[in-house]
């Protein structure tokens, strides 16, 4: 059921210290219909963790690392608790996946989501209207740029800033967590297994983060005809942009995800890139457009559609 206008909702953040904790506080503070009753994470000034106090709330957002997740929310559950879970924990087999425009209804009538990690929405964002179509022919190449603020706040060598000024660094080459992701939810989109190689690297931005995905396709598809396969199925979403050359930098602060295809006729490869705020459509508003659905609430409450800039 749809809440009434002046309808609020009590919400809980377990991990309020960290980058995404403190992007959903920023975003609650101006959403008409949720307000922050609990702040908790392991840090002083903050409140400390306590699953009660968290199962009272209406909604629970999740930001702790990755592995840390879990026994909150299977004890959140099981108090009935809707939850959305930031982290890696639930993604994979897990609990209903919370990319909206592809999971719209599922997530709107789910009581526990798992946020998809920030590579994984864009890759995801990037390929699907191909992988629907089953037209990726063979392993999908995805390369992948984000600022640093993806790494969480732990400070650590790999992320200090004289140790990234001035270049781009690859990182967790064949190996990074959100392969399983982009693998899971383009294979049942396609209805058969989707490939992919990815290769992440950092930038030495704190936001920002930018996909470039090559595949060859199984049948040839020229410019206008790429483009209206994408025009049909993200034209009416709130959150995507579509054409252009998708820029990071453009979508600071915004919930929008920047799409652009490009048809290689020559070689018989799509090119296609996407660009999101990491924290924010890749993390903490995509959280809160997810709850706004699970609550009934309109899709785009309390989520800016345009970003800072310059």
């Amino acid at each position: 059921m749809a809440a009434t206008s002046t309808e609020t909702y009590a919400v809980g953040i377990a991990g309020a210290s960290g980058y995404a904790g403190q992007e959903l506080a920023r975003l609650l503070a101006g959403h008409p219909h949720l307000r922050t009753a609990t702040l908790q994470a392991r840090s002083d000034g903050f409140e400390p963790l306590d699953v009660d106090r968290l199962a009272a709330a209406d909604v629970v957002f999740l930001t702790l690392p990755h592995g840390a997740s879990r026994p909150f929310g299977e004890a959140l559950v099981a108090a009935g608790t809707p939850v959305v879970d930031l982290g890696s924990d639930f993604r994979v087999d897990g609990w209903t996946y919370g990319l909206p425009e592809l999971h719209r209804a599922a997530v709107a009538g789910a009581t526990a989501v798992a946020n998809p990690g920030c590579y994984a929405t864009a890759a995801t964002l990037a390929l699907a209207p191909l992988a629907e179509r089953d037209l990726i022919d063979g392993p999908a190449v995805v390369d992948g740029k984000s600022g640093v603020t993806g790494a969480g706040r732990a400070p650590s060598e790999k992320t200090h800033l004289p140790e990234l000024h001035g270049g781009v660094t690859p990182y967790s080459v064949t190996g990074h967590r959100h392969i399983a992701e982009i693998e899971q939810s383009l294979g049942r989109l396609a209805g058969t297994p989707v490939a992919v190689t990815f290769t992440p690297h950092l930038l030495p931005t704190s936001r920002g983060l930018l996909v470039t995905a090559y595949v060859r396709l199984r049948t040839p598809l020229g410019q206008d005809a790429l483009d209206d396969l994408y025009r049909a199925r993200y034209g009416d979403e709130p959150f995507i942009a579509l054409g252009g050359h998708p820029a990071p930098q453009r979508l600071a602060g915004s919930n929008v995800c920047a799409v652009a295809a490009w048809s290689d006729e020559r070689t018989g490869t799509a090119i296609v890139c996407a660009a999101l705020d990491n924290l924010v459509k890749g993390a903490a508003g995509q959280a809160v457009q997810n709850a706004n659905l699970m609550l009934g609430l309109p899709e785009t409450a309390g989520l800016p559609q345009t970003g800072l800039w310059p």
